[in-house]
């Protein structure tokens, strides 16, 4: 499927989906075959740039529209640190 975006994103990008494409098919073929069409899917060459690192899990998620679970380091660090009420003035 072709990618869209400025030309030389587009370049960048396909170069980027081979390699994923090859990785994810080596590491994990069932789910690869399983999600293959979402994950072929997905045009836009700015999407391949930004997750030119993700593992097939995560990229899943994200095309299917599942919300990902924060790790667990990061969710006691928010928790920790509670984040301040804004204080409205009142007239």
């Amino acid at each position: 499927m072709k990618l869209i975006g400025a030309p030389k994103l587009v370049v960048w990008a396909e170069k980027i989906r081979k390699d994923r494409l090859k990785v994810w098919q080596e590491t994990s073929p069932e789910i690869f075959k399983a999600v293959e069409s979402i994950v072929n899917s997905e045009t836009s060459a700015d999407w391949w740039i930004a997750h030119k690192d993700k593992g097939l899990e995560v990229v899943c998620k994200l095309l299917m529209g599942g919300n990902l679970q924060r790790p667990v380091a990061q969710q006691r660090s928010r928790s920790a640190h509670p984040q301040k009420k804004m204080e409205t003035k009142k007239e």
